[in-house]
């Protein structure tokens, strides 16, 4: 059973976390003309003229959103449990994302999911949590570890982002792993979804869920290396977010070692324990368990099933022509790569513009990229001057996708109309 200090400080636990976060990756929620982003353009979930709203108002209310989910937190870590915050921060995140899904990152659907847990849980005069509640979260993290896990046991993160992983981890040993031969190198790229799995196993259990924190603790750290600077360099949101797993497998799993005495009544906190979350929350539970199983099919993004740091994802690869690069915004041309062919043809890495524009990783979403090129070939007027194609998820086993090539406006349209949520 949790402690009373444990489930108190879970609420201001994860505000101070949902801040440092958004701190971290502060240039996705002001407007980019603040943060040196150019005319980065956001990707809404609709389309703002239908539903009367212009770009300026877009940007005043984006900003408005930003305010009050740190407000919000703020007031949460300050006077403590206020139940009525964490309502108005699930419904400021979800209007952020609406207004640009680049916002969509796992982290803010995990906290989207926290609060609403927060809100509808039943609670004592005292205003505590209730044991089942944070139960449900417990649940809800193991099932992140497993899906996870799931994601990354795949023919692509095998032969690619797995074996960086191991690259990097071994060349601070000074082992190189290219000289090993190709079934060792994936047999040791699979030890790391093993070894993630045996964590959410591990957490499942009384008996052995120090050592799944131990695990936990573990993975956390090594990612943090692998993805610092001295490591693949990654944002500094995915970093943080690591930190705030790491601190979070203690605070759910192994409570605090000093207990602090609570003048609460007794039978109030003994009857809140003893209720039950109710069909809300359960049914909130249930839908964020449940659809990752429907990833490989289409019908859940990648990374609220929780697939990450996994190349299987959709995407859209964008080529631009050489005469067209001048039309780019300065801050853009890093993500401009020669092309192999020398065929005056250089791609446009979406995922690189991402991170070196807005310090985080792009949306491995085929709909999100799409219309991200969509917006950017309009802003640079370079409808004929590109050119690409829009892959599906890949096959678990073979590592192949579907793909859909377009070197025209109308067959980037055409390819395009497969998509929901674009505008």
């Amino acid at each position: 059973m949790a402690s009373r200090r444990t489930r108190d400080g879970l609420e201001a636990f994860w505000a101070i976390a949902l801040l440092a976060l958004m701190a971290a990756t502060f240039r996705l929620w002001l407007p980019t003309s603040w943060t040196g982003a150019g005319d980065y353009p956001a990707v809404p979930m609709f389309d703002l003229v239908t539903v009367g709203l212009t770009q300026q108002t877009a940007s005043v209310l984006s900003i408005a959103t930003t305010f009050v989910i740190a407000m919000a937190c703020l007031v949460t870590v300050g006077v403590g449990r206020w139940r009525w915050v964490w309502p108005i921060i699930a419904v400021s995140l979800v209007i952020a994302v609406l207004l640009d899904q680049h916002r969509l990152q796992p982290w803010v659907y995990q906290s989207f999911l926290y609060a609403i847990l927060f809100a509808i849980s039943p609670r004592s005069e005292s205003g505590r949590l209730p044991e089942a509640t944070f139960r449900l979260i417990r649940l809800l993290t193991i099932s992140v570890y497993v899906f996870s896990a799931a994601g990354k046991l795949d023919f692509q993160f095998l032969h690619t982002v797995g074996q960086d992983f191991l690259r990097v981890q071994l060349e601070w040993v000074g082992v190189d792993v290219s000289t090993w031969p190709t079934k060792t190198r994936l047999f040791a790229a699979a030890i790391f979804p093993a070894f993630e799995l045996c964590v959410a196993i591990a957490l499942c259990w009384p008996r052995t869920r120090m050592f799944g924190v131990w695990m936990a603790t573990a993975m956390h750290v090594g990612l943090i290396a692998v993805l610092s600077p001295m490591g693949l360099g990654h944002s500094p949101g995915v970093i943080v977010w690591n930190v705030v797993m790491a601190l979070q497998a203690w605070w759910l799993f192994a409570g605090p070692v000093i207990e602090i005495e609570d003048d609460a009544p007794i039978n109030s906190d003994a009857k809140a324990d003893a209720g039950r979350v109710g069909p809300r929350a359960w049914a909130v539970m249930g839908f964020a368990i449940a659809m990752p199983i429907f990833e490989r099919a289409g019908y859940w993004d990648h990374w609220l099933s929780w697939a990450l740091y996994s190349p299987h994802s959709s995407r859209v690869t964008l080529q631009i022509h050489e005469s067209a690069i001048d039309r780019l915004p300065d801050e853009w041309r890093v993500a401009v790569t020669a092309d192999d062919e020398s065929d005056r043809w250089h791609d446009l890495n979406l995922g690189q513009l991402s991170l070196a524009v807005r310090g985080v990783p792009a949306v491995p979403q085929a709909r999100y990229q799409w219309a991200l090129a969509d917006q950017i070939i309009e802003q640079a007027g370079i409808e004929n001057q590109v050119r690409g194609k829009v892959q599906s998820a890949s096959d678990r086993w073979t590592g192949k996708r579907d793909a859909q090539w377009w070197t025209r406006p109308d067959e980037f349209q055409k390819a395009g109309d497969a998509f929901w949520l674009v505008p």
